[in-house]
């Protein structure tokens, strides 16, 4: 029987999906005085920088050998999808400090609690050398346990995390969904709590849940089709698609892509002020952003962008010749075999869809319907509704080269682009994917034959 490492158990689960994320206090920390500590704190403050401060970290704080056998543009991929997954962190409290290891308790932009774990060379200077992000309960003290001890057997790792879930839903925790997959062998599916408190209605396996970022794999699929296929380049201009949109000549797809546009943020004032049952299709969006400053002059650095996928969403649109919406039925999710994932609008009588809750906004440790903070709609940035068998089919069929060809699948989950044909997916690859908002909160991970 194959294996799985106990701390290679949170990167084996697919649409492992919360259906509430509260919100956490802030507090003032105290680092201690280590070689460790210092690296650890340019790791948090590369996070919240640009590109080349990033490129120096990983240089300066990165052990040597931990850089060769993962290279700096892999490393700003990786860094690019932290940020998109946890919406950025914020250091809270050091509960574990040792010379090669070190756990800070953290507040990620998402509201989710996060200990992010730090191992490091065993002699000085006590460089990085690897980074591991686990959420904890909100409210819970330290950070998980460090794992020790022999490989699991996959029953093993099935029942331990079964447990975990288990105790967190008793707790008022969680409500969602957790399935995990090896190969042919489905080792955990699970459904806890409910999907709508109001109506009483249990989630369950096949409940849609909002999957918020994730949406932008969906996307760059997309794009990767009509690359593959010559209806786009990465190198086109925006103004090719969009000739109207503010510096659209200097904008390329690609940057809009890798988050390097500097086309800022739609979550921003206009929308917090707006009526969000407005926006109602992915092109409502381009008004939130369209008088925008930018955030920077375009391919000068590199910064999480919602607005920048909703400009790609109507690149799509303009190339294919079809709705956006539609062309992710027909072409993305329909030969995934994705029969659940979709777009709704709220309120129009699609069955089936959790409601999220969550603590911010709401009066001391009670929870609402977070209703009020999301559009009438999802976006070409995220905002859909799948499930949990639906994203391991778009995670079988795309390493499959089902949607696009092998390159271009390798492309969509973080590799370099493949102009060169050299990139490729491939059994023993390893990535993760995150969405999360208020009420908010699902992963998408794959590690090897393991999802």
């Amino acid at each position: 029987m194959s294996r799985l490492h106990v701390r290679k158990l949170a990167a084996c689960s697919v649409a492992f999906v919360l259906v509430m994320a509260p919100s956490i206090v802030s507090a003032e920390i105290v680092w201690p005085k280590s070689l460790l500590s210092r690296h650890v704190q340019a790791w948090f403050a590369q996070l919240r920088g640009t590109e080349a401060d990033a490129r120096r970290f990983f240089t300066e704080h990165i052990a040597p050998a931990a850089l060769a056998d993962a290279p700096v543009e892999e490393r700003l991929q990786r860094r690019t999808m932290t940020i998109e997954r946890t919406q950025g962190l914020t250091p809270l409290e050091v509960v574990n400090d040792d010379p090669a290891a070190m756990d800070v308790r953290c507040k990620a932009g998402n509201g989710d609690q996060v200990v992010a774990m730090f191992e490091a060379e065993p002699a000085p200077p006590h460089r990085i050398v690897g980074v591991r992000l686990e959420a904890v309960s909100p409210g819970g003290e330290g950070a998980p346990r460090r794992p020790v001890g022999p490989l699991l057997e996959d029953a093993d790792v099935a029942r331990q995390a079964r447990a975990h879930l288990d105790a967190r839903a008793a707790a008022g925790d969680f409500s969602g969904v957790a399935l995990l997959v090896r190969g042919d062998s489905t080792l955990l599916a699970q459904a806890w709590g409910l999907a709508d408190r109001e109506k009483n209605v249990p989630a369950k396996l096949d409940t849609r849940f909002n999957v918020g970022s994730i949406g932008k794999l969906f996307t760059r699929a997309a794009v990767a089709q009509l690359a593959q296929a010559g209806k786009l380049s990465l190198d086109d201009k925006l103004s090719r698609y969009l000739p109207d949109f503010p510096h659209a000549d200097a904008i390329t797809l690609d940057m809009l892509c890798e988050h390097r546009s500097g086309v800022g943020d739609f979550f921003n004032a206009k929308y917090d002020a707006m009526d969000r049952s407005k926006l109602r299709h992915n092109r409502d969006y381009l008004a939130l952003i369209r008088e925008q400053p930018l955030w920077f002059a375009p391919g000068t650095s590199q910064r999480y962008s919602n607005g920048g996928y909703a400009l790609l969403g109507e690149v799509i649109a303009r190339a294919s010749g079809e709705d956006y919406y539609d062309y992710l039925a027909r072409h993305v999710f329909g030969p995934a075999g994705m029969t659940a994932t979709g777009a709704p609008i709220e309120s129009d009588g699609t069955r089936g869809l959790a409601r999220g809750y969550t603590r911010e906004g709401a009066p001391g440790d009670d929870e609402r319907d977070n209703v009020g903070t999301r559009p009438a709609r999802g976006s070409a940035a995220g905002g859909s509704y799948s499930t949990a068998t639906d994203l391991l089919a778009f995670d079988r069929a795309l390493l499959a080269g089902k949607l696009c060809s092998s390159n271009w699948s390798a492309w969509v989950t973080g590799e370099p682009r493949p102009d060169g044909g050299a990139a490729a997916a491939g059994g023993d690859s390893a990535f993760g994917f995150g969405g999360g908002a208020p009420g908010i909160a699902a992963e998408w991970l794959h590690h090897g034959d393991a999802v």
